[in-house]
């Protein structure tokens, strides 16, 4: 069997990223869950806490990750610009992400994506690239960067991109008590 090793994130670098991401990400509301059917699943000493970062920009946390990532790019590569594929959330926020720092984006997209969020990704500045499918998507976001030479700017995977993602749970005065 094989193991690989996972670099966790550490509290102080979670704080540090959190403060690095700044006013490009907003703090989202967190609010207990009160809901008979959670309390019966999980237990009445539980407690549920649901962060609703519906309310972050584009809608999604997915900026969190997109931008702890392109934060670190230097600014050969941000001029170049960067691709990823999605469907929907980090599409979009690729797309305002990269307005954000004063770059572009191509996004590659399955034609069965949501036609509403093509155009919020449109509406943002991306250069959308509609495809069959999500096998198609990748190899056509591997073109992408050969030959424009963008940087890939993965929807979920990668250590920078967890650390975005972990800055869920410093961006609330109640979550912050609780890491502290």
């Amino acid at each position: 069997m094989v193991t690989t090793q996972i670099d966790v994130p550490t509290v102080e670098a979670i704080r540090a990223n959190r403060a690095r991401l700044g006013d490009l990400v907003v703090t989202t509301p967190i609010r207990r869950l009160v809901d008979d059917a959670v309390d019966e699943a999980v237990g009445a000493s539980t407690t549920v806490w649901m962060k609703e970062e519906l309310f972050q920009r584009t809608g999604s946390f997915k900026p969190r990750g997109a931008l702890s990532v392109m934060l670190d790019l230097d600014a050969d590569a941000l001029s170049r610009g960067v691709t990823g594929v999605s469907a929907g959330n980090h599409a979009i926020s690729l797309g305002y992400c990269a307005r954000a720092l004063g770059t572009t984006a191509t996004v590659v997209m399955p034609k069965t994506a949501n036609p509403f969020r093509v155009q919020m990704c449109r509406d943002l500045g991306a250069t959308v690239v509609l495809v069959d499918n999500v096998h198609d998507a990748f190899d056509r976001v591997k073109e992408i960067e050969a030959d424009e030479g963008r940087t890939f700017v993965h929807p979920y995977e990668g250590p920078k991109t967890a650390l975005g993602t972990a800055s869920i749970a410093w961006s609330s005065s109640i979550s912050s008590r609780l890491l502290m």
